[in-house]
Order: structure tokens, then C-alpha cells, then sequence
């Protein structure tokens, strides 16, 4: 006897109800879409960053009516405080080659349409730069994050040339552009302080989504589609305890980053991946800040030491992936004993200038204005670096066994000597020359010298999480089972396709990339009614 499957699931529910079962059925009555639309819009955008930016603009090129919530007072999100790199690919073929190669050694999940429609994307990176506001420039500022694997010659990352007599520079002079092209151009209008809380949908489908406006809860439709580019997790320590290893996480990049878009995605269904994945320096910790600032040593004579006072790394750990070198649990004292670990170092390196280096991007220098002092002088007042005469002295004001600090700056001092990290293999001097003066390249590892002697605690400060919903090669939204949840858009480090494996200038490159293709996908949707 055939059954159809209503009448298989009137069985089960009747049976269910004999039982004293509540099913999932009863237990959550059908959605109702509002008795009454506050706003009415056919793309509506969640997220005011590059990717949300990139994302309005193609949308409303395709001929869409758009309209963007941000959450904060001002736009930019995570890509104003950045360096405001954008990873370009000089050839199509050897940079896909490159970068398929990146996911293997972090066993990263890799979605290789996704990545072949990055590329391809990717190549047009450019000229729609230099199409956002007249009068622009740009330049290649770098290339490659990992050079050791092949075709990385292929990659470059190219920034916007700040112009003569301006003060503005990295992120803000890529957001400005954006913010020229969205607003002076196309006439898109922007909602400030507007939270998006929650999807509204009926049969799966993505109808639009409840936000709130200055404190009132507003329902707005959305006829075309809705795009998450809401940006990461980074400000959630509960989904940041779920999800990743570690402890005493700080942040470097915008404190609007708390998973709104993560919740919404999941609760209309969404498949999430990469959750885990971090872009995490190390960094400092300053009283009265809201963010960190990342460590950046540029003297030699430095290293890093665990709470057991003996190093655990090279020093010079691929900056992004920095996390990945400290959080260690141990399993006999129950404890991460790299978390905080700290930076030692001497007086030439104290003179050298500030140890956060030639630092420009992260919240706490490009929104709360804080300048590093030159001689890292009003660092040493404020408790941020401690100071002693001594090692001894040193070890036992950071709390670390003294004979192990000892004796691990003797070894250090003996091996670099002579002319070898053995333990961690870190170089005395950078690889190649300095292209534009033609000298030799500079010594990146020395014996630290006479006192007295300085430290800091780093703890993992992160710039951004890369964790959130799948998406497409369109820019659609995936549940667990590979299908796309209708009128459900993503796009920038809500979601990233990186992984493990980023590598500086890819998130923003990213987020223009499928900020660019989620508009342009979303804005062919038909509108329903």
C-alpha cells in the first residue's frame, strides 16, 4: 500500500499526540508575515562595510531599489580600521593555482566554485576601484601572504594612494571611495543605528527582516532579497568560548562585530563553516581602551617566553595566524600556558622605537586615537611594559620562574651568536635586499645585551573571525544540505571562505569581490508580491 507523505505525517503527529509527544510542529506555530510593512525596499542590505558597500553598489547599478541598516552611528565596519589592502590577482590561472594550494596544509574546508568565482571576480578588482570616485590612484604595497608555496608571484595587493595635503589613509581612504560611490553617486540611502534582529520568512523563504531604528522595531520588506554582511564574531565571548581555543581574547578591529548575522542565518537554516578560524595577532593590552593593539617589534633584540619563562615559537610566526602558536591547553595543569605569554626584550630595543611598530590599522588607532609614545616611555607609567634591572627582577614581576628566563636568554644570546636559532629556527636577517635603497636587508634576530630589561604581556587580540554561513558562488546563503535558502544573500568575513589560511588584503578583497556578485545576484531576483 502506497501512503503519501501527508498522510504519513497526520499518522505521526496523531500517534505523537496519543503519547503526550509535543512536536516540533505544535511546538512552534506557522510565522506570520506582519499585518503591516514599515519600510518596503527590493534589496535590503544588513551592514554598512566593504562588503555591504560593494554589495549596494552593483545592486542598484543592476537597476534595484536598495537601502542599507547599520548598526553603528557611522559605516565602515572592520575594513575603515583596516590597513585598506586588497589582494589582486596579476594572473588568472597561477593565482587559482596559489591559492588552492593554501587550503591543503590548514586542512581548510575549500568550496572550489567558490573559489574559482573569487578569481575570476577577483580579476576585475581594479577597475572597479578606480571606477568608485574620480581622481584615484593606486599601488602595489605587497604581494603574497605564504611565498613559500608556488605561483605566489601571482598575487599582489594593491591600497589607495592617499593624496597630497590629505590625512586619511588605509581603511578610511578605501571606505571614503566606497562611501563616495554609494551615497554622492548612486543616492542609496543608509540607517544608522539600526540593529537588524531577525530574518522574516514563510516556507524557507526570505521575506525580509525585523529591524530596530534608534530603539523601535521596525518591519521592513524586502521584494528582491536580503544580503547578511553584518561582518564576524569576534565580540561575542559566548560564541567565541564555543567555537574556538583559547582565553582573554582581545579584539583589534570594530566592536559591532557580535554574530547578529551568524543567529540570523542559522535560524532561517543556514549551514555555517569555518567557524574556528581566526585572524589573530598578538597584542597589548591598554587600560581604558576598548580594543588592543597588535605587537610589532622591529627591534632584533627580542623574544617571546611562556609562563614557565622559556620560548615555545619563532617570533617572527606569520602575523595573522598568531593564535595558532599560543593556544595550547595544557592537559596536566589544566591551563594555556601561552595565554598570556610575553614579549622580553632590552634597552636598545626599548629605544629602538614603539614596539607596536609601524602599526596603522585596528580600532584603537583609527577610532579611539590612541598614539603609541616613540620611546614606549608612557607604556612603562601606564604598567603596560614592566621594567627591571635585572632578569631576576624581570621574572618575578611578570610572574614567570627567574633561573628559566635565565637561562633561556642565555641559550638565545649563545645560539644567535652563534649564528643560529636552533630551538625555532628564526632568521638572523630578512631574506633578500631592500629594493628601493639597494641594501642589505636588516638583522631580525640579537642577543639582548646589558639591562636593564623590559616585558609585556600579548594575549591573542583578534582582527577578525572568518566564521558564518556558507554561501555560493552567487552569493546565496547554503543550508546543510547544499541548497540555497531563497532570497538569502553574504557576503565579506560573515561566512569567509578563507578558513585558516588568511593571508593579509583577503578579506577585503572578499568582500568587494562577493559584495560585487551577491548585489548583482540579488538585484535579478523577481520581486514577490
Amino acid at each position: 500500500m502506497q501512503v503519501s507523505k501527508r498522510t504519513f505525517l497526520k499518522g505521526m503527529i496523531a500517534t505523537a499526540a496519543t503519547a503526550g509527544i509535543v512536536t516540533q510542529a505544535e511546538a512552534a506555530p506557522a510565522k506570520k508575515l506582519p499585518a503591516k510593512w514599515d519600510r518596503v525596499h527590493d534589496v535590503v542590505i544588513l551592514g554598512y562595510g566593504g562588503a555591504g558597500a560593494c554589495a549596494a553598489i552593483t545592486a542598484k547599478d543592476a537597476g534595484a531599489d536598495v537601502v542599507i541598516f547599520e548598526k553603528s552611528a557611522q559605516g565602515g565596519g572592520n575594513t575603515a580600521v583596516s590597513s585598506g589592502g586588497m589582494m589582486i590577482p596579476n594572473n588568472r590561472d597561477r593565482a587559482y593555482t596559489y591559492l588552492a594550494k593554501t587550503y591543503d596544509f590548514a586542512n581548510s574546508q575549500k568550496d572550489d566554485e567558490l573559489l574559482q568565482a573569487f578569481v575570476d571576480e577577483a580579476m576585475k578588482s581594479k577597475d572597479f576601484l578606480m571606477s568608485l570616485k574620480p581622481d584615484q590612484k593606486l599601488y602595489i604595497y605587497g604581494h603574497a601572504g605564504f611565498q613559500n608555496i608556488p605561483e605566489s608571484d601571482a598575487i599582489d595587493k594593491w591600497r589607495f594612494r592617499t593624496p597630497r595635503g590629505e590625512k586619511t589613509r588605509g581603511g578610511d581612504m578605501l571606505f571614503n571611495n566606497y562611501r563616495y560611490a554609494v551615497e554622492t553617486v548612486r543616492k542609496v540611502p543608509v540607517v544608522y543605528n539600526a540593529r537588524a534582529l531577525e530574518l522574516i520568512t514563510r516556507n524557507d523563504e526570505v521575506l525580509g527582516v525585523y529591524v530596530q531604528i534608534n530603539g523601535k522595531k521596525c518591519a521592513v520588506k524586502a521584494r528582491r532579497g536580503v544580503v547578511l554582511a553584518t561582518g564576524g564574531f569576534e565580540f561575542d565571548d559566548v560564541m567565541l568560548s564555543n567555537h574556538t581555543m583559547g582565553q582573554k581574547f582581545h579584539r583589534l578591529g570594530h566592536p559591532g562585530n557580535t554574530g547578529d548575522g551568524i543567529r540570523m542565518a542559522q535560524a532561517a537554516g543556514a549551514d555555517l563553516w569555518h567557524m574556528n578560524a581566526l585572524s589573530c595577532p598578538l597584542g597589548l593590552v591598554v587600560p581604558g581602551l576598548k580594543t588592543a593593539l597588535q605587537i610589532n617589534m622591529l627591534a632584533p633584540s627580542h623574544i617571546y617566553v611562556d609562563q614557565d619563562g622559556k620560548r615555545f615559537a619563532n617570533e617572527k610566526m606569520d602575523n595573522h595566524t598568531c593564535i595558532y602558536g599560543v593556544n595550547m591547553l595544557d592537559p596536566i595543569k589544566h591551563r594555556y600556558p601561552r595565554i598570556p605569554c610575553y614579549v622580553v626584550f632590552d634597552e636598545e630595543a626599548r629605544q629602538r622605537g614603539p614596539i607596536i611598530g609601524g602599526a596603522t590599522s585596528g580600532y584603537a588607532l583609527n577610532r579611539e586615537g590612541y598614539k603609541w609614545s616613540k620611546d614606549n616611555s608612557v607604556e612603562i607609567e601606564k604598567g603596560v611594559i614592566v621594567k627591571a634591572d635585572t632578569l631576576e627582577e624581570l621574572a618575578r614581576k611578570i610572574n614567570v620562574p627567574a633561573e628559566n628566563l635565565v637561562e633561556t636568554v642565555k641559550r638565545w644570546n649563545s645560539q644567535i651568536n652563534a649564528g643560529a636559532d636552533k630551538d625555532f629556527g628564526r632568521a638572523l636577517v630578512k631574506k633578500g635586499k631592500i629594493a628601493f635603497e639597494g641594501r642589505e636587508a636588516p638583522v631580525v634576530s640579537r642577543p639582548l645585551g646589558a639591562g636593564p630589561y623590559y616585558a609585556a604581556a600579548l594575549y591573542p587580540t583578534i582582527l577578525n573571525t572568518q566564521g558564518g554561513p556558507r554561501r555560493n558562488k552567487l552569493g546565496q546563503v547554503l543550508d546543510p544540505f547544499n541548497r540555497p535558502i531563497p532570497r538569502l544573500y553574504s557576503a565579506g568575513e560573515l561566512g569567509s571562505m578563507w578558513g585558516h589560511i588568511y593571508q593579509g588584503a583577503t578579506n577585503n578583497s572578499e568582500a568587494c569581490v562577493f559584495g560585487r556578485i551577491a548585489g548583482r545576484t540579488v538585484a535579478g531576483e523577481k520581486r514577490w508580491s
